[in-house]
């Protein structure tokens, strides 16, 4: 390789990877500051489902690390029988990247480097995107702010690491745009190992990348007046490689999910599609995630679900952008505009779900298309939020604002006052709320049980989620344990447990459930309590030893 050559690459590398990194990192610690001062010693999460995700990353590495095992099942929870993990929102690829930086960084720095780590490349991934179809660095630049700075994206940074997780949806929407228009084996396997990926971030992003697949497949179709060009050459192949890769990748894992769903159904972790449906002003009006969301709250406060879902505005400043890229499509000139719009458009309407709403109220409308997409994928009946859909129209909507960008800046005009001014305008629709910083000191019966030997089971009767945060401390098994999805086996295992423990038969924990410490959590503070002194006792003597403590109750 010549000198020129290897400037040459290292120049690409620089602009397409290093700078746009830089940018969206910067924009991410200015739009949170301060809370990179808190990097060490607060978690960028709730202490809901934040702490459940604290955990996932902690399970993976002592899964593979120290355990010798995959992640997707534990006896760590609901001991002695353990749960299945496939339906747990275990982020896998989070987890497998968080190994190697628990190897130096706390379990704190490593779960703040990755809800950076998914901003900041999320951005990247919607540049590329972006600029493989404007050519415009500035106007991709834009794409990829609009996208990772999303009202949506910081919504979830509440506790939903694995919706954080959006980095690599651009890049499989680039790789299969990429094979429609030039079928290859190579990129037939690299779309498989993206949409791969996906999948080990979250289920629902795997489906929405399948759909939109599917759309780009019949919209090209209907271009070309070929409804069947993808199964002819020289797609053929390309198309059974790309197959044969999911099917070895995505389809393992869907496969032992749907194993599990069929012989021991889940029975725990479904949402009303109602409840957590797009009310189509949302899309417009900021919701409880904005920073200035009090001037709002007569609007969002008035939904069904709750803020984290709802606040999904992509702003009055993109949609004037639209508007504007709609009725300068033919003079821009590009095809694919269609196709952006087409996509933007579907996923607004099933993000609307099956009784749309309008104001928080109820409409009553014919069948809609998401009542359609439960039957062609009966597993969006296991999520029941389809609000999240409407995280690929604002994908759509990035790259179109991308578009109209690069057409305002052709002229003076242009340049020197739209664009600066839907500039100004976006960023200020955009700006976020706090995002959370918690932080749990260790409690003192953490050091009690460090301090002793073996690694025999516990109870932990502390409320659920931090439970699971204390495990992380101790790392013993235990009792109960919350999990996104439970299936029907570990259900009655546990509620077996919990009848066994609220009628205080502590001789039947020890000797038949194998559990040597019970945490009881008062409320001022945590009791240990040693099960062996009680293997011997009927649940008459418990109750005598345990009076004046509050009612045992299990998780």
């Amino acid at each position: 390789m010549s000198a020129h050559t290897k400037n040459r690459y290292l120049f690409n590398a620089f602009k397409m990877g290093v700078l746009p990194n830089v940018f969206y990192f910067l924009c991410f610690i200015a739009l949170t500051y301060p809370a990179i001062l808190s990097f060490s010693s607060h978690f960028f999460a709730d202490n809901g489902d934040g702490l459940q995700n604290v955990w996932n990353l902690w399970w993976v590495n002592k899964a593979v690390t120290e355990l010798g095992q995959l992640p997707w099942h534990t006896s760590y929870l609901h001991f002695p029988k353990g749960t299945t993990l496939l339906g747990q929102t275990m982020n896998p690829f989070n987890g497998f990247l968080g190994i190697p930086l628990q190897k130096f960084l706390s379990l704190t720095q490593t779960y703040n480097f990755i809800v950076i780590f998914s901003f900041v490349t999320g951005g990247l991934t919607a540049f590329w995107l972006a600029y493989y179809f404007t050519k415009s660095y500035g106007a991709s630049l834009v794409a990829g702010y609009i996208f990772t700075f999303c009202s949506y994206h910081f919504a979830h940074a509440e506790g939903h690491l694995q919706l954080v997780a959006l980095e690599f949806i651009p890049l499989f929407v680039l790789c299969w745009y990429h094979f429609v228009q030039k079928p290859g084996v190579r990129i037939a396997l690299g779309s498989a190992l993206v949409l791969f990926l996906v999948i080990l971030c979250d289920y629902y992003y795997f489906m929405f990348c399948v759909m939109t697949g599917m759309i780009l497949v019949g919209w090209e179709a209907f271009r070309r007046k070929q409804w069947f060009f993808w199964i002819k050459p020289p797609y053929l192949t390309p198309m059974l490689v790309f197959i044969g890769g999911v099917l070895g990748t995505s389809g393992v894992l869907l496969a032992a999910f749907f194993n599990v769903a069929i012989n021991d159904p889940f029975v725990q972790g479904h949402h009303w599609a109602y409840l957590f449906s797009l009310d189509p002003l949302a899309l417009f009006i900021p919701g409880g995630h904005w920073r200035f969301s009090d001037w709002t709250s007569p609007y969002w406060l008035t939904l069904p679900g709750n803020p984290h879902e709802q606040s999904v505005h992509i702003g009055i400043s993109v949609t004037v952008l639209l508007i504007y890229v709609w009725w300068k499509r033919w003079d821009i000139n590009e095809r694919s505009i269609s196709f952006w719009f087409l996509l933007f458009l579907i996923f607004v309407l099933l993000a609307l779900g099956p009784n749309p709403q309008l104001m928080g109220k109820r409409l009553d409308l014919p069948i809609m298309p998401y009542a359609a997409a439960e039957l062609v994928f009966p597993v969006l009946k296991l999520g029941g939020t389809p609000v999240r859909m409407v995280l690929i129209s604002i994908l759509a909507a990035s790259v179109l604002v991308a578009f109209g960008i690069k057409w305002l800046a052709r002229s003076r005009l242009g340049r020197y006052r739209w664009i600066p001014i839907f500039l100004v305008v976006m960023v200020f629709e955009y700006l976020p709320y706090n995002i959370p910083q918690i932080r749990i000191p260790p409690p003192p019966f953490i050091n009690y049980l460090n301090s002793q030997p073996g690694n025999e089971a516990i109870y932990d009767s502390s409320e659920r989620y931090l439970a699971l945060y204390h495990q992380t401390l101790h790392e013993r098994p235990m009792a109960f344990g919350e999990v996104s999805r439970l299936t029907k086996s570990s259900f009655d295992a546990s509620t077996e447990l919990k009848d066994v423990a609220e009628s205080y038969d502590f001789a039947r924990l020890y000797r038949e459930f194998k559990l040597r410490f019970l945490v009881y959590d008062t409320g001022r503070n945590h009791i240990i309590i040693d099960l062996e002194r009680f293997k011997n006792d009927t649940p008459f003597q418990v109750r005598q030893a345990m009076a004046g403590y509050l009612p045992l109750r299990g998780q």
